[in-house]
């Protein structure tokens, strides 16, 4: 008896695992035209999506693109993308699928869509050269190619674009989904920080999110609803984008916002200082009387030495900076012990001015930075005390004036 319960559990354990393999059934996006009825970044919405509709008698099939991370269900496919186009607006007016598109795929060409439905205007037959110059290849992420493998060319169908929706990019709660997409101009290297979230209509900050992660983004609702998205990475110029988000994605904007299924995604590409520029390391932070620096300083002098190694013709002068003149004690770490993040026993406690604790703390970035590979010829170090504040002593936001600043000159 007990064999058969055993051997009636293998079966099930066998049938289970192959029932399972073909509710899985998932191909990788191969080249080919598909007309589209839902893209999930979550494989088992999709089938779950795709189980509906084979109940409702449709051949759906599942498509994963290992460039957007998306699990796309589709139920035809074609020999062409006029064929896909004139098929659109029959599908979403006589079924249930009011936002079915067409997806066009090829290795070479990469993964291009579109959103809308052809026109009755008559269209001229283009050149190549001409479609190019004649689509929007941001309607969505990104237009329709086609590639000829042959003679190794793109070619662009000729699409009429009907009216632009920005309310597709909403969730049910009237959210946006965005990816902000932070990098070095030059070597085209992901740079990581955070993006400020500004109202413009109300002047008023929203909030923090960080670079190259999805960030759910609440609806302005303001008059132009619209939003400001700024990036002051350290090490980088300030970037600014003001983003219209009723707007249209082309011209100006496609240049910087694009479309990945429901995500937009900001466009950062960041622009080193300049020599002669003056950068303050707003988020170094000093213990308490002390030229010893907390842990959270070590990402921003990180982002430093990153600079110095990728400018070798920058030189840098450290000033640091006081609140106040005020005379006491100071502490900071013993010359033989390379301690720069601890109130640890390797200290020792001195008294003296301001100008010494700003003089000790900019010393103290310089000898992280010399640990680190930097030459000393290309540093500077100079205490002011509290002679240069940007806000007075008593104000509320004078604690900014404790500070070091990164001055660069030319090697």
């Amino acid at each position: 008896m007990k064999k058969w319960i055993l051997l009636v559990a293998i079966l099930n354990t066998i049938l289970l695992s192959t029932s399972l393999a073909q509710t899985d059934n998932i191909k990788p996006l191969e080249k080919g035209i598909y007309l589209v009825v839902g893209s999930f970044q979550n494989k088992t919405n999709a089938i779950k999506f795709r189980t509906k509709l084979k109940s409702n008698g449709e051949n759906a099939q599942i498509s994963f693109s290992d460039q957007t991370l998306f699990y796309y269900v589709h139920i035809r496919t074609y020999n062409s993308v006029d064929e896909a186009i004139t098929n659109v607006k029959p599908t979403r007016e006589s079924t249930s699928f009011k936002d079915a598109w067409v997806l066009a795929y090829s290795q070479n060409a990469g993964m291009t869509a579109i959103n809308t439905i052809p026109t009755n205007e008559p269209s001229k037959a283009l050149t190549s050269e001409e479609s190019i110059n004649t689509i929007d290849t941001n309607i969505v992420s990104p237009a329709i190619l086609a590639t000829d493998k042959e003679e190794s060319k793109i070619y662009l169908e000729k699409v009429e674009i009907g009216s632009y929706n920005a309310d597709r990019f909403k969730n049910e709660k009237g959210q946006y989904k965005f990816v902000f997409n932070t990098y070095n101009s030059v070597t085209k290297s992901k740079v990581i920080g955070d993006i400020n979230i500004i109202d413009p209509d109300r002047l008023k900050f929203v909030r923090s999110v960080k670079t190259h992660e999805v960030s759910i983004i609440n609806n302005p609702h303001n008059q132009s609803n619209s939003l400001q998205f700024i990036s002051e990475i350290f090490g980088y110029k300030k970037f600014q984008h003001n983003v219209d988000l009723d707007a249209e994605i082309k011209g100006d904007l496609a240049a910087i916002l694009k479309v990945n299924g429901d995500t937009l995604e900001v466009e950062f590409p960041l622009l080193r200082y300049d020599q002669g520029e003056v950068i303050v390391m707003y988020n170094v932070f000093f213990y308490k009387d002390a030229a010893i620096m907390k842990p959270e300083s070590q990402f921003e002098l990180n982002s430093l030495l990153e600079l110095l190694n990728e400018k070798n013709n920058y030189n840098i002068r450290i000033s640091g900076h006081t609140n106040g003149n005020a005379a006491g004690k100071i502490i900071e770490i013993d010359n033989n012990i390379p301690e720069y993040f601890s109130l640890s026993q390797a200290t020792k406690d001195k008294k003296g001015s301001a100008k010494k604790l700003s003089l000790k703390r900019a010393e103290i970035i310089q000898k992280y930075l010399l640990n680190n590979g930097i030459s000393a010829d290309r540093m500077e170090v100079k205490g002011w005390g509290g002679k240069k504040p940007i806000y007075d002593k008593f104000d509320r936001l004078a604690s900014k004036n404790v500070r070091v600043e990164i001055e660069i000159f030319p090697y």
